[in-house]
């Protein structure tokens, strides 16, 4: 069995920070809907978009600010 070798310092870090700006976009997005009262239309994505926050972070907040897309 192959010794265990702890990630760089770094690598550690650039982790960590992601954990948090994630966890930051979705606590947004919380809010957004719980505190200033921007309901979704479907009760599922109440679930959906801090859920998918948690994993794609600042992306997830940009996509839930644009909104659905406007008809021409």
């Amino acid at each position: 069995m192959e010794p265990h070798h702890p990630p760089p310092p770094w690598l550690e870090a650039l982790g960590w920070t992601s954990l948090a700006v994630a966890r930051a976009s979705a606590l947004a997005i919380v809010g957004n809907m719980t505190l200033r009262g921007y309901r979704q239309r479907m009760w599922i994505m109440h679930l959906v978009y801090p859920i998918t926050a948690l994993y794609w972070g600042p992306a997830a907040l940009w996509f839930y600010q644009a909104g659905p897309p406007k008809a021409a």
